[in-house]
């Protein structure tokens, strides 16, 4: 008898701790930073061989300044300059937040194996911004020549549902890409805000 009161006081003591320590859901406002029109990775972070410039023209891109003066609606043409090596385009991300006037890493990576699969899978955080793109064009692996259009594509984004991370700041991604022999850094920056935590 002992035994069982035991069992069944243990067992109100996992399901208490299970209870208490619930994941967190959380909701985060994103906003891109005009900076990151200037995509190019400082040469301490680029471990790249060919250069973004080389590979993307993002100069037919501009963007307008909505009420908010936060959120900015990009449209324009992002052009394929040349034919990538087949096979997948590896990803791996890197999050930096700016503290103590430097730029310092976070514990948020992401890798993907297919950014080409990563940017049609509605789970993923950019999902949101790749979707506003028209299907016709969602060519990828694209070729030389091949241009994404984007039409008022905002920079604002709320994500919902997330882990608890102490991540709100000012942020960059180091996001770097790799087909084949060819690798190349892009730089992203945005800020993060805690909207809610339930």
């Amino acid at each position: 008898m002992e035994h069982w009161i035991g069992g069944i006081v243990g067992l109100l003591c996992i399901l208490q701790f299970i209870q208490g320590s619930r994941v967190k859901s959380t909701t985060y406002e994103v906003i891109g930073d005009e900076k990151t029109m200037d995509i190019v990775c400082e040469a301490s972070e680029d471990k790249g061989n060919t250069p973004i410039r080389e590979i993307l023209d993002i100069g037919g891109l501009s963007f307008e300044v909505a009420d908010d003066l936060e959120t900015l609606f990009y449209r324009g043409d992002i052009k394929m300059l040349m034919d990538l090596p087949s096979g997948p385009i590896g990803m791996q991300v890197d999050v930096f937040r700016w503290e103590r006037s430097q730029w310092l890493p976070t514990p948020l990576s992401l890798k993907r194996e297919s950014l080409c699969k990563a940017l049609i899978n509605p789970w993923e955080l950019w999902y949101p911004i790749f979707k506003n793109i028209p299907e016709i064009e969602m060519i990828c692996p694209p070729g030389k020549g091949h241009i994404y259009t984007l039409n008022n594509v905002s920079n604002h984004e709320f994500i919902k549902n997330m882990p608890h991370v102490d991540i709100a700041g000012d942020l960059k991604a180091v996001v770097h890409l790799s087909a084949g022999d060819l690798k190349t850094c892009v730089v992203l920056f945005f800020k993060v805000f805690k909207v809610s935590t339930n």
